[in-house]
């Protein structure tokens, strides 16, 4: 008989420990590369897979004898905490000095990354890539005490949520 651990250890985390960044494609002397940016406006983040599955059927069968897989969707929502200023701009400050004024959905595709670290020393990571911004919004109400930047996206993939920092080996980095 095999041998069943009788206790586990669970870590979680709260969004208290979680530090979301953004790495943004810049160009320095013809050559392309990513700058890191803290981000603590980003106050909600989400994502969702979609991948349509169709039964393949046969005749004479009434179930199905498999299924054949369609492309997959990632998506999801960003929302950030309005400040003083529109949050695009942080994030592009190279091209902002040269005069260009970019909305959200003409930014070049960047990558999202989560880290999160408990006051017991566990940490964890997420990184999405090729966000690429689909819609945005803003919210303002005499209601809410502050003004929100809402954003959709679509993205090319996802390191899902694991064990270790993203950037001390922990994680790949795509």
């Amino acid at each position: 008989m095999a041998n069943i651990p009788l206790t586990a250890s669970y870590n979680s985390f709260s969004g208290a420990d979680i530090v979301a960044g953004l790495d943004v494609p810049v160009l320095r002397g013809g050559t392309l590369s990513f700058e890191h940016y803290v981000f603590g406006e980003l106050q909600t983040i989400s994502y969702s897979l979609y991948r349509p599955k169709r039964p393949v059927r046969a005749m004479g069968f009434v179930n199905p004898k498999g299924f054949a897989y369609g492309p997959r969707t990632l998506a999801g929502s960003l929302i950030f905490t309005t400040f003083d200023r529109y949050i695009v701009y942080r994030a592009l400050e190279q091209y902002n000095a040269a005069g260009y004024r970019y909305l959200a959905d003409e930014m070049p595709p960047f990558h999202v990354t989560i880290t999160m670290a408990n006051e017991y020393g566990q940490q964890a990571a997420i990184r999405i890539y090729g966000v690429t911004i689909t819609d945005e919004g803003q919210t303002m109400s005499i209601q809410d005490i502050y003004t929100e930047q809402t954003m959709r996206y679509l993205a090319r993939d996802i390191e899902p949520l694991h064990p270790g920092n993203m950037f001390s080996g922990g994680g790949a980095v795509r």
